[in-house]
């Protein structure tokens, strides 16, 4: 059945091919005229977006397995319509990396997290002294006890610019850690609030392009290019095992927490 997958989006499938033979393997610039679209059942991806154009073109698409966190760049209302499951591969090495280049980015004092996922989960196991800020909790202002904010919520329409001067407009903390979608950020109110000294530095793993270079410049805005993921080096790139369990699963369609379920079509 390797034949019915198309795994995107290649440099981090570096001897994929002796886990999922025969499957389809682009790089992220790659052409795919020669990919009977009818026959993918399976798509794979990190960085490429998948939307109206990628279901679309491929009718009998049943799930995309996306190799990381989150599902920012995945259309879900989208792949529900179409009847297409998605889950995330996690994997444990970026998660580790993820909350261990956060928590060594902390100073001394209470820290106040946004977001529960797999990255915030692993940062709690890391660090004491915490309060945390899920889906589920209301927050308008940040209060003056936290000396380190840490930003771990997936891009929606209830995060976009979650990141603003109201929200820290009663603060004083003395860090803010990101690794958030840029669109979670308002980029005027991080230069405001630095400004001000609300915040005292903010380490950014993804900025947005507005004001970026000004932000920047104000040598209290540290901006790391998405490299947060790769801060422990994984001592195995090569293992693609997850992928390939997790691959088998969709195919016979026995995945274990996916984040949108095929045939019921529920989100979990």
């Amino acid at each position: 059945m390797s034949n019915s997958i198309l795994l995107k989006d290649k440099s981090d499938l570096v001897g994929v091919e002796n886990y999922i033979p025969n499957a389809y393997i682009l790089g992220a610039m790659e052409r795919a005229d020669h990919i009977p679209v009818n026959d993918i059942k399976v798509i794979s991806t990190k960085f490429s977006k998948v939307g109206k154009t990628t279901l679309d073109k491929y009718p009998n698409l049943e799930w995309v397995v996306y190799r990381g966190h989150g599902t920012d760049s995945i259309n879900l209302d989208l792949c529900k319509r179409h009847n297409v499951g998605v889950i995330p591969t996690k994997p444990s090495a970026e998660t580790d990396s993820c909350a261990q280049w956060i928590r060594d980015k902390l100073v001394d004092g209470k820290t106040l997290i946004f977001g529960n996922g797999a990255i915030s989960k692993r940062l709690q196991e890391l660090i004491d002294n915490y309060d945390l800020i899920d889906s589920k909790t209301k927050i308008d202002q940040i209060s003056e006890e936290y000396q380190n904010v840490v930003a771990c919520v997936p891009l929606n329409k209830s995060t976009e610019n979650m990141f603003n001067y109201r929200l820290f407009s009663s603060a004083k903390c003395r860090i803010l850690v990101s690794i958030s979608r840029a669109r979670c950020h308002d980029n005027e109110s991080l230069l405001r609030l630095v400004n001000e000294g609300k915040v005292g530095e903010m380490h950014i793993d993804i900025l947005g392009t507005d004001n970026r270079q000004e932000l920047i410049d104000t040598g209290k805005i540290h901006y790391h290019k998405h490299t947060s993921w790769k801060y422990i080096e994984n001592k195995n790139p090569h293992d693609h095992t997850e992928l390939k369990n997790i691959i088998d699963s969709c195919l016979s369609n026995d995945v274990t927490n996916p984040v949108l379920n095929r045939n019921d079509n529920g989100f979990w």
